[in-house]
C-alpha cells in the first residue's frame, strides 16, 4: 500500500488565490500587483496578466462602442470578455494557471 502522506500538491497561498481571482474583478488587479509577497508570485503574476489585458481590452470597448456601426460587435466582444473573467476566476480558485483564449498569447504586460 502506498502512503499518500508525503505526496505533495503544489497548491497556491490562501491570499494568492484572493489576489489571483480579484485580478478578474475590474481594476482590482493592482492588488494583485502592488501587494507583497503576492506580486512576486508566478501564479498572481499569470492572472494580473490576464486581468490587465481584459481592463485593457474593456476600456477600448467603453471608446468603441460610441461608433454606431460597431456598437453591436463591441457588445459581442464585451460578453466574451465577461465569459473569458469567468473562466480566469474559475481557473484561480481552482489553483491553475490560466491564458485568455485567442489574445492571452500575444499579451504579456507582466513578466
Amino acid at each position: 500500500m502506498e502512503n499518500n502522506e508525503n505526496i505533495e500538491t503544489k497548491s497556491a497561498s490562501g491570499n494568492a488565490k484572493i489576489f489571483a481571482i480579484l485580478s478578474y474583478i475590474g481594476i482590482l488587479w493592482l492588488l494583485g500587483l502592488l501587494i507583497e509577497p503576492e506580486k512576486n508570485d508566478p501564479f498572481v503574476k499569470n492572472h494580473v496578466n490576464n486581468g490587465i489585458v481584459l481592463t485593457i481590452a474593456g476600456a477600448a470597448l467603453g471608446v468603441l462602442g460610441f461608433i454606431p456601426f460597431v456598437q453591436f460587435v463591441a457588445w459581442l466582444v464585451s460578453v466574451a470578455i465577461f465569459v473569458f473573467a469567468i473562466m480566469g476566476i474559475v481557473q484561480a480558485a481552482s489553483d491553475k494557471e490560466f491564458t485568455i483564449p485567442l489574445i492571452g498569447d500575444k499579451f504579456q504586460i507582466i513578466k
